[in-house]
């Protein structure tokens, strides 16, 4: 089952560098990460002929991977100023970055970026590259879409479950984290009427009992993943409430929001669930996009 915490030795936290501020934030994020984890560090940052930020049609590669250096070298500092004794690696790739972090995930214990970047319109939408990453990596992927910490921490986690496989792996996950930092685990469960057959719209008794089940189906799964981390406080809730409001709520009071990559909706094939595609860049927090590794 994959994780975002307790990675095996050689298993290193990837992290997208662009020089956007909400790259440095996650650069910070997953530097804090890496040292409480003993994890190596890589550092990427691809480099094309043609991005905004250098202006269309560029062909100078010298002076792109001139730049990149200089960047990674940044990077790297600010890595080490969180803790000296990371190990760090970098790679500067040519051609996109999508491509590139999506291929580092295939060995990494997690891969981490902001949630915009340098581009058209990056402050009015999530970043191409965190949809692309977010919706074909291999390993959870964590998305940051605040400019570094501004409060101090919760200590709270909160995941977003609904029965799938993904939610399943995301719950374990949440788990992991939760436990690795002493923190309070809320599972949220949010359901909201989609049409006339909904149980929850025939009678005015419906909710509660609709509510009672869910609540019993939600304790099994917690009693199931809390084998592992006996002493990780739970709290769960099932709320009648857009799945996206619900968690974007929670987010403001929590450290991290775990979601699955996919919900129980969809068709096979579907990379990137509505729900877990609707938050990124939306909470308060970091956000962890759990997909299952293949057995």
């Amino acid at each position: 089952m994959s994780g975002i915490t307790s990675p095996t030795p050689s298993a290193r936290i990837v992290v997208g560098i662009d020089g956007s501020a909400h790259g440095w934030a996650a650069l910070a994020w997953a530097a804090e990460r890496a040292s409480r984890m003993s994890s190596p560090l890589h550092l990427i940052h691809a480099f094309a002929p043609d991005i905004p930020m250098l202006g269309f049609g560029s062909t100078d590669q010298s002076s792109l991977k001139e730049e990149g250096e200089r960047l990674l070298a940044t990077a790297r500092a600010r890595a080490h100023a969180v803790d000296s004794s990371l190990t760090v690696t970098t790679s500067l790739p040519p051609g996109f970055a999508s491509p590139a972090l999506v291929k580092a995930s295939h060995d990494a214990a997690m891969v981490v970026l902001g949630a915009v970047g340098h581009g058209l319109l990056s402050r009015a939408t999530i970043g191409a590259v965190a949809q692309q990453v977010a919706a074909h990596a291999t390993c959870p992927v964590v998305i940051v879409g605040h400019e570094g910490h501004s409060e101090p921490p919760h200590h709270r986690v909160v995941v977003g479950v609904d029965g799938s496989s993904a939610s399943s792996a995301a719950l374990h996950a949440a788990f992991d984290y939760a436990a690795s930092q002493e923190a309070e685990l809320v599972v949220v469960h949010a359901w909201e009427a989609k049409g006339p057959e909904d149980p929850t719209l025939s009678t005015d008794s419906s909710w509660p009992a609709y509510e009672s089940e869910l609540e019993q189906r939600v304790g099994r799964e917690i009693a199931s993943s809390s084998i592992q981390h006996p002493a990780v406080k739970v709290h769960h809730e099932v709320v009648r409430s857009s799945p996206v409001a619900a968690l974007i709520q929670a987010a403001d009071t929590a450290d991290l929001v775990v979601v699955g990559a996919r919900g129980t909706g969809g068709f096979p094939g579907l990379h990137l669930g509505s729900v877990s595609s609707r938050l990124l860049g939306r909470t308060a927090c970091p956000l962890v996009l759990v997909h299952p590794r293949e057995p």
